[in-house]
């Protein structure tokens, strides 16, 4: 992977584990926050955010033979 693939790559993670903690914040101040179904989409979108951003580090730290620097 190329440092330019890499980063668009990461720039994706990046958006979309923005999307998910924006989206988990705006469910928690909600009126019906307390609703079981409005706390497991919370949980579920904070646990894709945390699992996009160590996807993110992971691939940020690999480095390939064409591309030497992490």
């Amino acid at each position: 992977m190329t440092h330019r693939e890499r980063a668009a790559f990461n720039a994706g993670i990046e958006a979309v584990w923005q999307m998910a903690l924006t989206t988990a914040i705006t469910l928690e101040v909600r009126d019906d926050a307390g609703r079981v179904q409005n706390q497991a989409a919370v949980a579920a979108l904070q646990a894709l955010a945390e699992g996009a951003r160590d996807l993110m580090l992971r691939v940020a730290a690999e480095a390939t033979p064409a591309d030497p620097t992490p």
